[in-house]
């Protein structure tokens, strides 16, 4: 380090656990007196666990637009601000961990635009989420906070709350324009773990596109609850430029959509990409999870079945991961079959199988990961049309090094 920090913040994914270790090791070593704070999904799932990390002065749990501002204040006051007050705020008193009361935003409109200047989208050569997107640059965009559902696998509320709360339409477009303006976009995607949750909001949001006459392609790339979709909400998303869209499936077994707590049915997940299909031109992306617990050969044989029936343009594969946080995480340490001192965090990636359910070896997960990839892919009308969808060498690197990532 050529510059000594007063402060090291660091985003944390669980697949960071290392790096940020690491960093937090070279900041101290740099300069003692540094600062050091990390936040986001893994310290909001894991806070004790977290706070183990040598040299590791604070975290925060969930959101910190509110809470981080007050803790620099805190750091530079002479006892002006009280620790205890830091909404979200992981820290030490008298050698024991202290978890002050979670904060949340509850006006995303309050919270300032992103520092656009800081990550021009022009100097990405690549989408913000997935491979594909119709032109560049590209920027993600995130309208909205907080999940209802219990999904027992999903850590978006651990990481923002079950509270469900949203940019207004003008605020939206305000970023959109100038975005456009500023960095000449041309396609956005939208971050949301619910986007379509509120149905009027979507139709006012698209609404406000046509009538600014902003022509730009989008995508809903994080997926969208199947069961919110209807007809007039899809027609009038590709009407205003959403060309993709990506949505949970999850499983092809009834049994294991009910123990996930999807709270949304087989049936009515497979009417929702018939009627995709069947009334728009929108490609559509079905996520898959392979390996969650009480999972068979079976159910794993259903749902690769499942993908391969239904209308989709892509499918997304991933090997089940117990996230620090969720219910299953929780479930699967009180039965014992995970403890959180061996958990490998850093193999917390897509193609890295950490957990196998009972009766399936590391070995058979790999297999059956493979061969859902190859039968769902190896399709002449698959193939051609991500053939079609290839715009760029970025893009086709990226495609050939996931395709490596799989079959090795």
């Amino acid at each position: 380090m050529d510059e000594q920090p007063d402060i090291v913040g660091i985003q944390m994914h669980t697949c960071d656990f290392s790096s940020a270790r690491q960093c937090i090791e070279i900041a101290k070593t740099v300069n003692g007196k540094t600062v050091t704070i990390v936040g986001g999904p893994h310290p909001s799932g894991d806070p004790e666990g977290t706070m183990e990390i040598p040299g590791l002065d604070y975290a925060f749990v969930g959101e910190a637009e509110s809470g981080l501002p007050r803790l620099l204040e805190y750091t530079r006051s002479a006892g002006q601000v009280a620790i205890d007050s830091i909404d979200g705020l992981v820290h030490r008193q008298n050698g024991k961990i202290i978890k002050n009361k979670k904060g949340a935003i509850q006006n995303p409109d309050d919270i300032p635009f992103p520092g656009w200047d800081l990550i021009d989208p022009q100097t990405y050569p690549a989408a913000p989420h997935g491979t594909f997107s119709k032109s560049l640059p590209v920027a993600p965009v995130i309208t909205s906070r907080g999940c209802p559902f219990q999904c027992t696998y999903c850590g978006a509320n651990v990481n923002t709350g079950r509270h469900f709360r949203k940019r207004s339409v003008e605020n939206i477009v305000e970023e959109i324009k100038y975005l456009q303006k500023t960095f000449g976009i041309r396609e956005f995607h939208i971050e949301d773990d619910n986007f379509t949750l509120d149905k009027a909001r979507v139709m006012a949001f698209c609404h406000k596109l046509k009538e600014e006459n902003i022509k730009l392609h989008w995508a809903c790339t994080n997926g969208v609850r199947l069961d919110t979709l209807d007809k007039e909400l899809l027609q009038n998303m590709e009407s205003a430029g959403c060309y993709s869209l990506a949505a949970g499936i999850e499983s092809g077994s009834p049994r294991i959509i009910n123990d996930m707590k999807r709270n949304e049915t087989l049936d009515i997940m497979i009417e929702k990409i018939n009627l995709i299909a069947r009334e728009t031109k929108i490609r559509i992306t079905g996520f898959f999870m392979i390996g969650y617990p009480e999972e068979t050969r079976n159910d794993i044989e259903k749902t690769i079945e499942l993908a391969m029936k239904l209308p989709l343009h892509r499918a997304q594969f991933s090997n089940f991961l117990p996230l620090p946080g969720t219910e299953i995480y929780d479930r699967l340490i009180q039965r014992k079959e995970i403890a959180p001192d061996t958990l490998p965090w850093d193999l917390y990636q897509n193609n890295r199988v950490v957990y196998t359910p009972k009766n399936i070896s590391p070995r058979e997960m790999r297999r059956l990961m493979r061969k859902a990839f190859a039968a769902f892919y190896f399709r002449p009308r698959i193939l051609w049309g991500l053939l079609k969808e290839i715009h760029s060498p970025g893009q086709f690197r990226t495609v050939v090094r996931r395709f490596f990532d799989v079959f090795r």
